[in-house]
């Protein structure tokens, strides 16, 4: 068939190739040996079931209303990400141990054993021999001297621990952010649905009255038609405003880590949130992230983790001195063709001391020790391009929450206002004072400051997240140098 707008069918094959692809791309698939079946083909895998995790049983129940901390207490416990986190720290520590180790003796169990023919010629011709032997040994090894290797192996997994134990701290805060920020712009998104039904309601009785009046013949048929267009286009907004109430309730539901077709009922913030922080300088707030931040604290034993690793790389490059004893005992069991078996045992022990020290590695040694003191000076400058980014972090959401707290108050006042005026030019309008241009007038500035209400109060509300967010605030219990060298479970 021929296109006209070859453009279009262009438009039209790639949306359908880009489907396809997408699918055969997202798809989890089994390995197999195989390719695609023709090079204008792609790929199609062989597909693996994949089921979303668990919902919790807590939300089953479609009635129960959730509250703000009832929805982060779930999401600390089942979004991944906190277990994510908690299982990287929960490596690190057994790390700790495998550093530890180094000081222990090794020993070593094993066993041989041999099976032998041997056909020899003699006097009285060729004799046949079967032996067999078995061995059990066992070899104890120690490192005597290492010139402080394992003393900074042991440090570096040290530093990582904490390291990864701050991260997972500020994994929680971040997780927790997450949480809030997604249940305000919930709560903006269902006043705005809130505030297209009132719009709506409010212009279909602007409508009725513009049939009524030209009944009367007050007025002609254009008040009438102006006023339907103004209908249709307040329930094209609440169309809008549904959307992205569905879209709001699918963040939610993901924050908390689960499926978006989760159904969850929120209740609305109860408590606005606290203005103490205007009080502060922002020095003081900076200086309060600087205490705070797990971010930052994670930066800093990475940093020392990485000048472990340079003194254990130094520590290398010098002779070991290591000691170890052997005790062997071999049983055997040997016949003979004519002079028939024998059987017993031997023992065998040594003690030995080895001295090892590379002479020459071509270099690989210092090149390691190169390696290891440039990412650390890398390290010293990620910290300290993290403390300009605190520093940033701090002041500009210092100055968010300040003009959001100065909006909250100049939205009010705009609502209160245009609900005046609109007030005032309906009674006007059904007097006969005011045209049906100067009512809707109105109620679109009124529509338009509540819509600005209800998003000036959410970005107070999150303005106010991000900011304890900087500082370090969220889950903040206890200073961060209180943190133990134990990783914490996903829930705390």
């Amino acid at each position: 068939m021929f296109h006209k707008n070859p453009q279009t069918r262009s438009v039209r094959l790639l949306v359908s190739l880009g489907i396809s692809f997408a699918g055969t791309v997202l798809c989890s698939a089994k390995p197999q040996d195989a390719t695609s079946s023709s090079p204008s083909q792609p790929f199609v895998a062989q597909p693996v079931e994949l089921s979303p995790g668990e919902v919790p049983l807590s939300f089953g129940d479609t009635n129960k209303v959730w509250t703000l901390p009832e929805l982060v207490d779930e999401a600390l416990e089942h979004n991944p990400t906190t277990t994510q986190a908690w299982e990287q720290a929960n490596a690190a520590a057994a790390q700790v141990g495998v550093a530890k180790s180094a000081y222990a003796p090794k020993v070593t169990l094993g066993v041989s054993g041999t099976a032998a023919h041997d056909t020899e010629a003699g006097y009285l011709g060729a004799q046949e021999i079967n032996q067999l032997n078995a061995a059990p040994q066992l070899q104890i090894q120690y490192l005597l001297l290492d010139f402080g290797a394992r003393k900074a192996g042991l440090a570096l997994t040290r530093f990582n621990l904490l390291n990864q134990n701050f991260t997972f701290n500020r994994a929680l805060q971040q997780v927790v952010l997450g949480v809030m920020t997604s249940y305000y712009n919930l709560d903006a998104a269902k006043v705005e649905v809130e505030n297209a039904e009132t719009a709506l309601n409010l212009t279909e009785a602007t409508l009725q009255a513009a049939k009524i009046k030209r009944k009367t013949g007050l007025t002609n048929i254009t008040d009438e038609i102006q006023a339907q267009q103004s209908v249709e286009q307040s329930k094209f907004n609440l169309e809008n405003a549904l959307g992205l109430r569905s879209t709001a309730e699918i963040q939610l539901a993901s924050s908390l880590g689960l499926p978006g077709n989760v159904k969850i009922h929120v209740a609305p913030p109860s408590n606005p949130p606290a203005l103490e922080a205007l009080e502060q300088e922002v020095d003081k707030l900076i200086d309060l992230a600087f205490h705070q931040r797990p971010d930052l604290a994670a930066k800093y034993y990475l940093w020392q983790a990485q000048l472990a690793a340079v003194d254990q790389a130094e520590a290398n490059r010098w002779p070991t001195l290591t000691t170890g004893v052997n005790l062997q005992r071999t049983y055997y069991q040997a016949h003979e063709e004519g002079l028939g078996s024998n059987s017993g045992h031997f023992d065998d022990a040594s003690a030995l001391v080895t001295f090892r020290f590379d002479l020459f590695d071509g270099g690989y040694k210092n090149s390691q020790v190169a390696t290891s003191r440039h990412l650390a000076e890398a390290a010293k400058a990620d910290l300290l391009n993290s403390e300009l980014g605190v520093v940033s972090d701090v002041v500009t959401s210092f100055v968010t929450f300040k003009t959001a707290v100065k909006k909250m108050s100049a939205a009010q006042a705009l609502v209160a206002a245009s609900q005046k005026s609109f007030d005032s030019i309906q009674i006007s309008y059904r007097n006969g004072l005011k045209s049906i241009l100067d009512l809707l007038a109105a109620q679109s500035n009124l529509n338009a400051a509540q819509s600005t209400l209800s998003q000036a109060q959410k970005d107070l509300f999150s303005s106010s997240a991000v900011l304890s967010n900087a500082t370090g605030s969220l889950l903040a219990s206890r200073p961060t140098s209180a943190v133990s060298s134990t990783p914490l479970n996903p829930e705390q």
